[in-house]
């Protein structure tokens, strides 16, 4: 009972105030503005990726979340932008579209919470056009074991407070199992504690 309150009426609101500050922005900056085209952002969660669209690149972007607090705080935000946004309350492992139907799937610290991450890429891969582009930036997995092993010793209890978020995810390899490749990977430690600073950021294709 007290985690469903807790799922409901805090912890969106704190992801809101944690994703809004540093690193992150510089993150998302790092990567948002090679978004062209018709766009999908899985996991919106509260609009922080608007203000880094190149709008003169994209056409129209369809901002998906299974979170309808966070879905409106998105709703809210996009009316400082001049961007053409639609909103839909959805999980990523289903989507609704057809083949082929983006020119660039957008996720930013999405793949770490979703249930069947491999589901969903699946996914992202189908409704993606062939030559489109599957941009990411994610924490995951630290290359250092003891690191690594404190990441799984937390992971019961970070996912309970962080909504569903899990530390130790391997995004390259969780990714390039999904039919892409990353010709275009980053990753290294950025400011915070080492068990959740780990970052890879990059651009997917198709295989």
């Amino acid at each position: 009972m007290l985690q469903r309150l807790y799922d409901r009426y805090i912890c969106p609101h704190l992801l809101n105030f944690i994703m809004a500050r540093k690193p992150f922005p510089r993150q998302r900056a790092n990567v948002v503005p090679f978004a062209t085209g018709r766009v999908l952002e899985i996991g919106i969660g509260s609009g922080l990726n608007f203000e880094y669209y190149d709008k003169r690149n994209v056409t129209e972007i369809f901002s998906i979340d299974p979170d309808n607090i966070l879905l409106n705080k998105a709703k809210k935000r996009s009316k400082d932008f001049d961007l053409k946004v639609n909103f839909e309350n959805m999980k990523a492992e289903i989507l609704p579209f057809e083949n082929d139907t983006f020119d660039t799937v957008l996720s930013t610290y999405t793949l770490c919470s979703i249930k069947d991450a491999n589901k969903a890429l699946k996914e992202v891969s189908r409704v993606l056009k062939k030559d489109g582009k599957f941009i990411f930036s994610e924490h995951g997995k630290s290359p250092n074991q003891k690191t690594h092993n404190l990441q799984i010793k937390l992971n019961p209890y970070w996912s309970r407070i962080a909504g569903g978020c899990h530390l130790d995810v391997d995004i390259p390899n969780l990714i390039q199992s999904n039919n892409f490749n990353i010709p275009e990977l980053n990753q290294n430690y950025v400011p915070g504690p080492k068990f959740a600073s780990y970052h890879y950021w990059g651009i997917a294709k198709h295989i």
